[in-house]
């Protein structure tokens, strides 16, 4: 009985083996038997978005098969770049041989459908109406094939506003290389050349202080990079803006001691933007507000908002935004109260 049951088992096997190879596999005019590769096909590629929108695309296969299909998702066209969208796809790197940076989408083994997501970003620019094109197209293991009709995506994307106001101190550092790939820079460790360390490691803050520089009304104090959003529901008023280094205890001294590049940039968000570089304000051996750095407190500018109405004001002239410096600034910081 036991052998009965084991040949019906491997019978069992051998019949599913067959199914799978039948569906990857068919004869030519010959007699030979040739792979027919599965052809997968989208079920949207022509579609307008507003930026922050989400569209889903579904793929589907007219057979499975014991791997997976993976395809390439890789900008051919339009003017939107590769960082106006997100894609829930992977994002390839520089040489793994998938040619200029894009997205991989999968159909995974056995399946016969998988979806993905494109998002246009939702970002501070004021911009006309974009547009982007995206080929599809079999990777390098070419285990599939795309419908015609399903290899191009097209994307028009529509400018998105909002009443109100942003602003976003950043201290990371960050940049995309020549691939495209987001890079994060990193500093020496004196005490140990082989260990580094990120710069969002580092306590920068950023506040938004009433008119009267009494009291912090709004604050971002655990973000790289830190971002405060004030809403068109805020009362009307007069505004300081404040990034600071709060402190360098607990992190580690660097090998070579250096300024710190950041930038602040303030917005109506698709309306008006305004970037300000504050490289070589702070540096690691002055130490934060901590150390008693008079510098640790910069205020940038004066926010007057009326209604959905703002503007702003250099802090120390009152002119189209420059820099200006305050020392008390530190006493009157919520983060010395905690």
């Amino acid at each position: 009985m036991k052998k009965i049951i084991n040949y019906k088992t491997f019978l069992s096997v051998l019949a599913l083996s067959i199914f799978f190879t039948s569906c990857n596999e068919v004869e030519n005019e010959t007699g030979d038997v040739k792979y027919v590769k599965p052809v997968v096909t989208a079920n949207q590629t022509n579609f307008s978005l507003v930026e922050g929108e989400t569209a889903t695309i579904t793929l589907t296969s007219d057979r499975a098969i014991n791997q997976s299909l993976t395809f390439k998702l890789e900008i051919v066209g339009g003017d939107a770049s590769f960082r106006d969208y997100m894609c829930s796809g992977s994002e390839t790197e520089a040489g793994e041989g998938f040619g200029p940076i894009g997205h991989i989408v999968t159909v995974p083994a056995y399946e016969t459908t998988a979806s993905f997501d494109i998002t246009p970003i939702f970002d501070l620019l004021p911009e006309g109406t974009e547009t982007l094109q995206l080929r599809m197209y079999s990777d390098s293991y070419a285990r599939g094939a795309v419908a015609e009709g399903s290899d191009m995506i097209n994307i028009t994307i529509a400018n998105k506003t909002s009443n109100d106001f942003v602003t976003v101190f950043d201290f990371s550092q960050n940049y995309y290389d020549t691939f495209g790939t987001l890079v994060e820079p990193t500093y020496t460790d004196n005490a140990d050349p082989a260990r580094t360390h990120a710069f969002c490691d580092l306590d920068f803050d950023l506040e938004i202080y009433d008119e009267f520089e009494t009291s912090v009304l709004f604050d971002s104090y655990s973000s790289c990079p830190e971002s405060i959003t004030m809403s068109s529901t805020t009362p009307d008023g007069t505004y300081v803006i404040v990034p600071s280094l709060y402190t360098t205890t607990g992190n580690a001294v660097p090998a070579v001691d250096f300024f710190f590049k950041t930038k602040i940039t303030m917005a109506k968000p698709g309306v008006w933007v305004k970037e300000v570089n504050i490289d070589n304000n702070w540096k690691f051996s002055a130490g934060g507000a901590v150390q008693g750095n008079p510098n640790s407190y910069f205020p940038v500018a004066r926010l007057i908002k009326t209604g959905t109405t703002y503007v702003l004001q250099d802090y120390t002239t009152g002119n189209v935004l420059a820099s200006g410096k305050l020392a008390n600034f530190k006493l009157k910081s919520k983060k010395n109260k905690i």
